[in-house]
């Protein structure tokens, strides 16, 4: 780093300009460049009973219901049958496959550098202003060895994916009803970087000015109070590690994979007579060799040019993840107002401030290939309405009724092909714990893989899931922070600190972790604010604490003043110490385990009561029974329900079981002669013993752990405000005794 700072005082103001220049070189490496071989039922064949009339490998008693998929594992298994191996491949940049269990290293270049210029300014005796503003520039991160690519279009070459147009090209399309292999762009992954002599990821960005201001006022007739406050822009540099993450985790070009399965494709009886024998760890199968590796290279897609044909809808684990190419730096707006106030002669400061802070262009995930309504241009109706009436009819057990959209866009006849009446039956009962649930993505996907769905029909049918990092984050924080502070005198010293406060975003998880399962996504991209809620994070209220008491006990103090040498040995010099934290419920809300806007999107469920009375914590149960954060869990299970079509209930609505603990402790040293003494102590962590309870279960079709059952015990590190690592609700009250000889 190359930096200097300069100071110029003149009159009232004091100025400090400067700068620095930075050039980070992280480095980083991985290895999961190994073979798995998989032992036992798979490969090509998936029962000991396929095809019919080979020998039987199974007894004729087995018992009915799942007996017979236990046994065919368990043969197969116990035979040491090697069925499959897959292994994975690194390669350099010369796309060269490089040693299985090598390392793949990364070297990162990137540049940082600031300005900055402030100005504070005793504007009057009782007025200070400290204003300025500071240039912030963060290059694009590459790696010097090229290992390192970007996506395009297949069909026009050069031009960077970008996710605006690709997404709201998809909207346009779906409305217009357009269908086929080609109806959506489909992307290809070149190199990239600068060591490639390529683009970059996305481009830099010159433009983050970040202005401050801040002024402290004394009020005339009153020099024990304070009056300060401020506003400043923050830009983050989060982007730069979400990059790089990408970098070492995510490529085509540098990591690929060959699962090979062995045998006879459905024939078991072949296979098994064919396939390897597990020799032991010191004589494994042979790995497969290794894909060739080329730019452009084409996921997900068989066929080129006008035969092109995308498949990863109907694989269903096609999972792809890009770099937004008009990614920008995200920042946050900060705003404090707050009032210091020292009162009974200097022994008290009460402090209380209003903080807020608007958090903009955060970085946050987005499904390119979430689902989009698509119409019947046949009927009219759209996608959504059909599978929003099937969903209700299969909820409450009615006939279903046939839907116009199921019939005139699915595969004609594919319903009857597959023993249903028609096609809508085909969806509704072949498909009806999706569709039950209002599992509206899992219920498209199903579709696709099994034939029914024409491409590009409600999803991209090149990847089951399309994350993009986006700036499409936002988040807002107001809170009130109140402070009571006593220096010590007549032996009592202690800090009360109280936060009411209220977080909001449309998702709480940080930008450089990457989202999974159903969580951390933008809910949808056409209905941006759906998702917009209470953050993860959010606390109402807070309370935290410490004291210090010395007892006016002893020689010299209030009781027992006169106490001879050995009996103030034995009450005097008593010192009691306390740290209370409590806290109200962490946000969560009920989950429908149902995928609406995006296969990577679980959907909040929908209060049909309209009333959250039944949802009020009330703990109950427990003593060899199950416990229960709500009066009649029952009935709260009752007031929702899952999704319908594209509308799902309120992220974040509910509150769990508040946090309560105090430590406790006592100590005194006794004094032995002026250069030696012994301390004693002794502490109680959660002196109360008392319970915390986390979030209860959510999900209201789970019958295994029912709406509002709480299996687990919370921790006050869960917020960050723990101060002792053995203070937490995961623990039951730990006694602690400690004695020291100091000399």
């Amino acid at each position: 780093m190359v930096g200097d700072d300069f100071d110029w005082l003149k009159g009232r103001h004091s100025f400090t300009f400067g700068g620095d220049f930075k050039w980070p070189h992280p480095s980083e490496w991985t290895i999961l460049n190994y073979n798995t071989p998989t032992l036992g039922l798979g490969g090509d064949t998936s029962s000991l009973a396929v095809p019919t009339g080979t020998p039987s490998m199974r007894p004729n008693d087995l018992a009915p219901g799942n007996g017979t998929a236990l046994y065919d594992s368990a043969y197969a298994l116990a035979l040491g049958v090697v069925t499959a191996t897959d292994a994975t491949f690194y390669y350099n940049s010369s796309l060269n496959p490089i040693p299985q269990g090598t390392p793949q290293t990364h070297d990162y270049h990137y540049k940082e550098a600031e300005a900055y210029f402030n100005d504070t300014w005793k504007a009057m005796p009782s007025l200070t202003l400290t204003y300025g503003v500071q240039w912030q520039f963060f290059s694009v991160p590459y790696d010097v060895h090229g290992i390192q690519s970007i996506s395009q279009y297949y069909d026009n070459p050069g031009q960077k994916f970008d996710f605006q147009s690709y997404f709201w090209g998809r909207a346009k399309q779906s409305s217009q009803g357009v269908q086929g292999n080609l109806a959506v762009p489909l992307i290809d992954y070149v190199l990239g970087g600068k060591a490639n002599h390529a683009p970059g990821y996305y481009s830099p960005q010159y433009d983050n000015i970040a202005p401050k201001f801040a002024f402290a006022f004394t009020p005339p007739g009153n020099r024990n109070m304070v009056v300060s406050g401020g506003a400043n822009i923050v830009y983050d540099q989060t982007v730069i590690n979400a990059i790089q993450y990408q970098q070492s985790q995510f490529s085509y070009l540098f990591q690929a994979s060959n699962p090979t399965p062995y045998g006879t494709e459905g024939n078991a009886y072949a296979s098994f007579q064919a396939d390897q024998r597990w020799g032991g760890l010191n004589n494994p199968p042979a790995p497969p060799s290794a894909p060739v590796s080329s730019s452009p290279f084409l996921p997900y897609v068989s066929g080129t040019g006008t035969n092109a044909v995308p498949n990863g809808l109907i694989n269903g684990s096609a999972f792809n993840e890009i770099i937004d190419p008009q990614l920008k730096t995200p920042y946050s707006i900060g705003y404090n107002l707050g009032v210091q106030q020292q009162f009974d002669g200097g022994k008290f400061l009460l402090s209380m401030t209003y903080v807020g802070r608007l958090g903009r262009r955060l970085i946050a995930q987005v499904d390119a290939s979430q689902l989009i309504d698509f119409p019947d241009t046949k009927s009219g109706q759209m996608m959504s309405q059909a599978f929003a009436n099937i969903s209700e009819e299969v909820r409450k057990g009615l006939p279903v009724t046939t839907q116009p959209w199921y019939e005139d866009v699915l595969t004609p006849g594919i319903g009857q092909a597959y023993g249903f009446a028609n096609n809508t039956d085909l969806v509704a009962q072949g498909l009806s714990t999706y569709v039950g649930r209002g599992d509206f993505a899992d219920t498209t996907q199903a579709l696709a893989g099994a034939g029914a769905l024409p491409p590009n029909v409600g999803m991209d049918s090149q990847f089951a899931e399309d994350t993009i990092y986006t700036n499409q984050g936002f988040s807002t924080y107001n809170g009130l922070l109140v402070t009571l502070h006593k220096n010590m005198s007549s032996g009592l010293q202690f800090d009360l600190n109280y936060t009411w406060s209220h977080s909001i975003d449309n998702t709480s998880l940080i930008g450089n972790q990457i989202a999974f399962g159903g969580y951390g996504f933008i809910c949808d991209e056409l209905r941006p604010r759906e998702c917009r809620g209470n953050s993860d994070f959010d606390i109402a209220n807070n309370l935290t604490g410490n004291l210090i008491y010395n007892l006016p006990i002893g020689r010299g103090q209030t009781l027992a003043g006169n106490a001879p040498f050995w009996l103030n040995e034995v009450i005097g010099g008593w010192e009691l110490s306390g740290i209370p934290n409590w806290h109200t419920g962490n946000p969560f809300n009920a989950g429908a385990n149902a995928f609406v806007a995006g296969y990577a999107n679980n959907a909040p469920a929908i209060l049909a009561s309209g009333s959250l009375a039944d949802m009020k914590i009330h703990i109950h149960g427990g003593k060899g029974q199950p416990l229960y954060a709500f009066a009649n869990p029952q009935k709260a299970n009752a007031d929702y329900t899952g999704p319908v079509g594209f509308e799902i209930g309120s992220r974040n609505n509910l509150y769990g079981p508040g946090f309560f603990d105090l430590d406790l402790g006592a100590g005194k040293t006794f004094a032995i002669r002026e250069s030696m003494n012994v301390e004693f102590r002794a502490d109680a962590f959660n002196a109360f013993n008392h319970p915390n309870f986390g979030t209860p279960t959510v999900d209201i079709t789970d019958s295994a752990g029912p709406f509002g059952q709480i299996t687990s015990q919370a921790s006050a590190g869960d917020i960050g405000s723990n101060p002792n690592p053995l203070s937490s609700g995961e623990s039951p009250r730990v006694l602690q005794g400690s004695l020291y000889f100091k000399f």
